[in-house]
């Protein structure tokens, strides 16, 4: 059986071979979303976790870690280890006090943050990170952060200079058609979060589902069971 919390990127495959890179397209299905809300995400709920049992298209990854940690994004599903967004959002699940960013190769403090109780989403505030580069977030359970058995990081990449801004500039048009539009906030969040998993950019896809400052209740209900899925330890 396949492991459960894989199965959002089988989604985000199957989106890669039924949705083709073209703006027109996206933004079409854009409409009908909004129209449609309901029945979009509990589709899209259904076609993360109603997969068939094939092999996963990417190595498998092990979520969920010490005391119910499970560090989501970035790092859990990306394909290659890298992002597109240089303010990444920090998505997990279970206890925390402090995030840390570091470059991969140095001790160095980018960003601390301080967890508040039941937070488990952070925007990352501290200065650009740079296309190209690699980093580790380090999260520690509680202030004390000589505790080793309290620690757990996860490593991710910036892509490098002309991808990055290929991707910023298709995201530019998409955004400046769908608001010619009238698109709503949360259609042009699904219309993204597809632009991203065309192409395999598995945590800039999430985050667009966290990025909604006012969600339907639909969309907060795909929020909870895509944690809960992603997180949930199964069978290797």
């Amino acid at each position: 059986m396949i492991n459960q919390k894989l199965n959002l990127v089988l989604f985000f495959l199957a989106l890669t071979i039924t949705t083709p890179l073209h703006l027109p397209r996206v933004i079409a299905e854009t409409t009908q979303v909004q129209n449609n809300s309901n029945e979009n995400w509990e589709k899209a709920f259904e076609d993360v976790f109603n997969q068939s049992d094939e092999d996963p298209p990417v190595k498998q990854k092990e979520g969920t870690s010490r005391g119910g940690l499970c560090l989501v994004s970035p790092g859990l599903i990306e394909v290659e280890g890298k992002i597109w967004n240089t303010r990444p959002i920090f998505i997990w699940q279970g206890p925390l006090n402090t995030i840390e960013i570091h470059p991969s190769n140095s001790y160095q403090v980018l960003w601390t943050f301080d967890i508040q109780e039941n937070e488990e989403i952070v925007d990352y505030t501290g200065e650009e990170l740079e296309p190209g580069n690699t980093y580790r977030w380090r999260t520690f359970e509680s202030k004390d952060k000589d505790s080793i058995g309290g620690m757990e990081q996860r490593t991710f990449s910036i892509m490098d200079v002309e991808e990055h801004e290929t991707i910023t500039q298709g995201l530019a048009k998409l955004d400046q058609d769908l608001n010619k539009q009238g698109a709503t906030k949360e259609a042009i969040a699904f219309a993204r979060f597809q632009f991203f998993a065309e192409r395999n950019l598995w945590s800039d896809a999430l985050s667009e589902v966290f990025k909604v400052k006012k969600p339907s209740i639909e969309l907060q209900a795909f929020r909870r069971n895509i944690l809960q899925r992603l997180c949930k330890r199964g069978q290797n």
